[in-house]
């Protein structure tokens, strides 16, 4: 993970200015982001080139190949109608974008190259209003959602898949699946466990002999090539999973369905992937049944136990395994899902997770001052912890993340939460105690997450000095990342969500006033941790990089509110994907 360090000037300003000069010319023909968020997002699978015909030009160290990330307006959020939407279909690793997006991708190209970059100083970031100002208002925000399409970051990054990727070894070094026949017994489970299912879910019918068939092909082989496709094409998004030490031999087994269903989506064979879609409702509903994640949780034996009570580590382990696989499941359906399975994880299978989180008090939950590690078993107790921190504050992003698509109200509420940033993926890496003694680490407590978002809201007078508490903090792009979700939804609630925004006594610019001195804060150490990083390992990143998307979007709703001086019709909410954006544009 990286980090901003104290990079008080970076070689100066003037500089930093030029580079996002140059990225300017890219904002509108690159592609971005955000359902990546949905991610929790995280949402990362398309890997094509950033034009349908011709691969893009390799950036300047500006413009990192997420091309989307610096290019503004809600408009980039909402584009994608037709069979081959993001929200319609799973991105693949394939090197050539969808063909129906070609008249897209060119319209934009010829966007980009109408409008000229205006001249501004570092410490003001460009609105999506002065983007995308030229353009018709629902192209506006067609633009802006499109952009924080996750399967447009994978198409951007050209995340194909590596030369014998669907090929397991079962013998050698390295090999991460020791006996090959029980993965043969875990795979005959599953296929019994879903045949059930799909024979349970719509009675007196049958399951279709489609889905019958699909479950047939889920193997021992099968599982270990696509849990290997996770992790070399998800994990670097959402980096929840322990990989070191996941074995879907022994494994929850909702986890090893979710792991297997997730990596899936990246087969370079699309019968393959259709025929893991036929499965994802029997997969959900499976998963969804199991005694602690059902709507039966309550009923007695099926409650789970709260962190430190009384139960094995490996039981507790168990349990952590089952909440991450419900989590993923949540994920995987929201945007490869059909439309009744996105609106239905949205609406109740999420509400079940967050309720877990609640009843565990995982909205809290931090590693303790006085902990130490001094063998496996305590290190076995540290990286569970700091799975659960990363699981929650990816379940979070994505509570966040519902709040910008569909207008849900936060389901976690700022008063609640107390979580600190996740540990630095160096030490989430390591497999064992005795590999981090050999390596001379050990995990650092981090920043709690409420203390740095307050500092964001540091005054002008101030800043400077008060920003170098999170400059000496280490940042890094995914904590960056979930601060810009925070003061999404902050502003929101501020905003349109506030009912004394309509009294007459109300100073809108003085409303306002606090979020831009947020926002040119957040711009200042983001770029810091971006200049700060070389670009070969800013390309490895993930989803993080749609951060500035992310900033683009709160510019946006803040320059609608404040142009509209807070007059506003109602706006729908828990509505489809970016209607209630598309009401305020319209207004």
């Amino acid at each position: 993970m990286f980090r901003v360090g104290n990079v008080k000037s970076l070689g100066a300003h003037a500089s930093r200015r030029a580079l996002l000069q140059v990225s300017y010319r890219h904002r509108v023909s690159g592609w971005g982001i955000l359902r990546a968020e949905y991610l929790l997002i995280y949402n990362p699978f398309l890997t094509a080139a950033s034009s349908p015909d011709n691969p893009s030009p390799s950036g300047s160290r500006s413009t990192p190949d997420i091309g989307g990330s610096d290019r503004n307006s809600i408009g980039f959020l909402l584009n994608g109608e037709g069979e081959r939407d993001f929200m319609r279909e799973f991105p693949k690793s394939t090197t050539l974008s969808p063909p129906s997006h070609a008249a897209e991708y060119q319209n934009l190209m010829n966007i980009a190259e109408s409008i000229e970059p205006p001249d501004r100083s570092i410490s003001q970031a460009p609105s999506a209003y002065d983007e995308y100002g030229q353009l018709l208002p629902e192209n506006n925000l067609n633009a802006m959602l499109s952009n924080l399409e996750f399967g447009n970051f994978e198409r951007q990054t050209q995340n194909w898949q590596m030369p014998g990727e669907s090929m397991i070894p079962w013998s050698g070094p390295g090999v991460p699946f020791l006996d090959r026949n029980i993965l043969e017994q875990r795979a005959f489970d599953i296929r019994e466990k879903l045949r059930y299912t799909a024979a349970a879910i719509n009675p007196p019918n049958p399951a279709s002999k489609e889905v019958l068939d699909a479950i047939e092909l889920i193997t021992a082989e099968r599982i270990a090539v696509n849990t290997k496709l996770y992790f070399r094409h998800w994990h670097k998004h959402a980096p929840m999973v322990h990989e070191p030490s996941f074995n879907p031999c022994v494994a929850a087994l909702p986890l090893v369905l979710a792991v297997m269903s997730v990596g899936g989506m990246y087969s370079k064979e699309s019968d393959d992937v259709e025929k893991l879609k036929l499965l994802l409702d029997t997969i959900e509903c499976y998963v969804f049944s199991i005694p602690g994640i059902s709507d039966e949780y309550d009923l007695p034996g099926r409650t789970y136990i709260v962190q430190g009570g009384n139960s094995s580590a490996d039981w507790q382990q168990y349990q952590m395994e089952e909440l991450q696989g419900a989590y993923l499941m949540i994920v995987l359906q929201f945007w490869t899902g059909n439309p009744i399975a996105r609106i239905r994880v949205r609406q109740q299978r999420f509400q079940r997770i967050v309720s877990i989180f609640h009843h565990l008090e995982l909205q809290a939950v931090q590693h303790s001052p006085t902990f130490q590690i001094t063998d496996q078993q305590s290190f076995r107790s540290w990286i569970r912890k700091e799975s659960y921190i990363r699981t929650v504050t990816l379940a979070v992003m994505l509570d966040h993340s519902f709040g910008i698509f569909n207008n849900v109200s936060p389901r976690f509420q700022w008063a609640e939460l107390d979580l600190p940033f996740s540990s630095d993926d160096r030490y989430f890496s390591i497999a064992n105690y005795a590999e981090l003694r050999a390596q001379g680490l050990y995990p650092q407590l981090r920043m709690k997450i409420k203390d740095a978002f307050l500092i964001l809201f540091s005054a002008p007078d101030r800043a400077d000095e008060e920003l170098n508490i999170l400059r000496t903090s280490n940042l890094t792009p995914f904590d960056m990342q979930s601060l810009i979700h925070y003061l999404y939804t902050h502003v929101w609630k501020c905003t349109f969500s506030n009912p004394l925004v309509s009294l007459p006594t109300t100073n809108i610019p003085e409303l306002v006033l606090p979020f831009r001195a947020a926002m040119r804060n957040w711009r200042i150490v983001w770029d810091e941790i971006r200049l700060s990083v070389p670009e070969s390992e800013w390309n490895k990143l993930g989803f993080q990089r749609t951060a500035e998307t992310y900033f683009d979007a709160v510019n946006s709703i803040l320059d609608m509110f404040e142009r509209r001086n807070g007059k506003f019709p109602p706006l729908p909410s828990d509505c489809e994907k970016g209607t209630h954006l598309k009401r305020l544009l319209s207004f």
